[in-house]
């Protein structure tokens, strides 16, 4: 039995030994620049990164670091073994993915994200410049002058997915590219008590990052009422004119 626990303790001792005389290794602070700013939206911010996104990076699978919104550093320091260069998965993002649609009483609001990998060698300095896009899209609603007074009564409908929202004039609902698009309809009550709407018509042409607007104007020639839709993408030449 003695001989027994005392290789047992010798055998402790001698690796103790050799954990103690064991060289460190040192780290070097690489340092990544960051320029953030999101696209797509009328505004754009004039700050390296734009105080509304978060940020996340990951290496080796796990989450490395996280920084909220506002709190995005312009400059971040990744420790890298000396002599030895790391793979990082920056992601640039709104912090509504998962809330978005439920934004402004339903009607929601823009989400944003990117993601990019890069590579970093030990003590090494490398600028990144990302930009962030929508990755749903808008849809507005604008009427004609004096619409309100010859139509005191309105209510304009928008359906995409299970969602079914009502908006105003020069109001904006979000919605999901993956729904496939959306359908729209318009139903108005005159001073005298005429309603006059259309069916619902679907617009499937849509792309994330875009403000669809939906243009009513009055046409005398037109054999449905007298309203002509126009579609119009914000920044762009490409129209739709339906005639109701």
């Amino acid at each position: 039995m003695r001989k027994i626990l005392y290789i047992l303790i010798s055998g402790l001792f001698a690796v103790s030994c050799q954990q103690e005389y064991l060289p460190e290794q040192a780290l070097g602070e690489c340092v990544l620049e960051l320029n953030l700013s999101r696209t797509n939206r009328p505004n754009a911010t004039t700050r390296a990164v734009d105080e509304d996104l978060a940020v996340s990076i990951f290496t080796d699978g796990m989450l490395y670091k996280y920084y909220p919104a506002g709190e995005v550093p312009s400059k971040i320091v990744l420790d890298i073994l000396e002599g030895g260069k790391k793979t990082f998965v920056i992601q640039a993002y709104t912090e509504n993915q998962d809330t978005w649609q439920n934004a402004n009483s339903g009607k929601g609001e823009g989400c944003y994200f990117a993601e990019q990998t890069i590579e970093m060698e030990y003590d090494e300095f490398k600028r990144l410049d990302m930009s962030v896009p929508m990755t749903n899209y808008a849809v507005s609603l604008e009427l004609p002058p004096l619409f309100d007074v010859l139509f005191p009564h309105y209510t304009f409908s928008l359906t995409s997915g299970n969602r079914n929202i009502n908006i105003s004039q020069k109001e904006k609902a979000y919605f999901d590219i993956r729904d496939g698009g959306f359908s729209y309809a318009l139903q108005a009550t005159n001073m005298d008590g005429a309603t006059h709407s259309h069916s619902p018509i679907q617009f499937t042409d849509v792309e994330s990052g875009k403000l669809f607007l939906l243009k009513y104007n009055y046409d005398s020639d037109a054999t449905s009422g007298g309203i002509e839709i126009e579609i119009t993408l914000d920044m762009e030449t490409e129209e739709t004119d339906k005639d109701i």
